[in-house]
């Protein structure tokens, strides 16, 4: 008897376009600047969609027959949505490294009660930090970092078959390290007005207590803010050089786990 067209054309065509798509959408609304809330929804979708019809000619053998079960559907869609998940968390929990950084900076430099708007999380905080986050999302798409999201999206399908799932243990051990790197490369990133803040506020100690008699805070606030920004913009090229290979080794937690090994 022979198959249906309907039917033929949903197990070829319309079931693997929807699990690429769930693999694919799910790491497109992760990876930074593309997923911040001021890109539309649709902007995105169309994007996805659009990924998602050039790949499937070359990922079409990959995916499996459309199963007869709904559960079987369900097991196989939420494990095509934590791969994609794992693939552009990697990038974003990177973007964490600039916003720890730039919170040191606020910290160091008294800019704790300047708080912004930070598009990327709809939430305030610090100038620096928010500054830095805006210019790290600028060198993600300059380096064409989302070209090699696409990229790992197609070798993803070497390590995870569909219908596979990822080890939790694995995922956790991942997220541990990538938690690890993050909180190193922040303070890295830092260190430089760290230093330079600590310097400062020892001299005006020292000095208040030389000078007992002169408004301290009125003298070091000025001059501490001017030292954070005047490193802060002669370093700015050296930090995101340096955050910007950090993140090409780690683009996805897949890359952190090969490091740690």
């Amino acid at each position: 008897m022979p198959v249906p067209f309907a039917d033929l054309f949903t197990g070829m065509i319309i079931f693997p376009m929807f699990l690429l798509f769930a693999r694919l959408g799910t790491a497109i609304m992760v990876f930074p600047a593309i997923s911040d809330p001021s890109v539309n929804v649709r902007v995105r979708l169309l994007i996805t969609l659009g990924t998602c019809f050039l790949l499937l000619p070359l990922l079409g053998d990959t995916f499996p027959t459309l199963p007869n079960r709904t559960a079987d559907m369900l097991l196989l869609l939420f494990g095509e949505m934590v791969v994609g998940l794992m693939l552009g968390l990697g990038a974003r929990l990177m973007m964490s490294a600039m916003s720890v950084a730039g919170e040191l900076i606020a910290f160091m430099a008294g800019f704790q009660s300047a708080s912004l708007f930070d598009p990327s999380t709809n939430t305030n905080s610090g100038a620096p930090a928010v500054f830095l986050t805006l210019c790290a999302g600028v060198v993600v798409l300059g380096l064409d970092l989302h070209h090699q999201l696409i990229l790992a999206t197609i070798e993803s399908y070497k390590l995870f078959k569909p219908g596979v799932m990822p080890e939790v243990s694995s995922i956790a051990a991942v997220y541990v390290e990538m938690m690890t790197v993050i909180m190193r490369l922040g303070l890295q990133l830092a260190a430089p007005i760290v230093v330079a803040g600590l310097l400062t506020n020892v001299m005006f100690g020292v000095l208040n207590r030389l000078v007992p008699q002169l408004q301290i805070f009125f003298i070091s606030v000025p001059v501490t803010i001017t030292v954070s920004v005047v490193l802060l913009a002669a370093g700015l090229g050296t930090m995101l050089q340096l955050w910007a290979t950090a993140t090409q080794d780690r683009l996805t937690l897949f890359q952190v786990e090969e490091g740690a090994d």
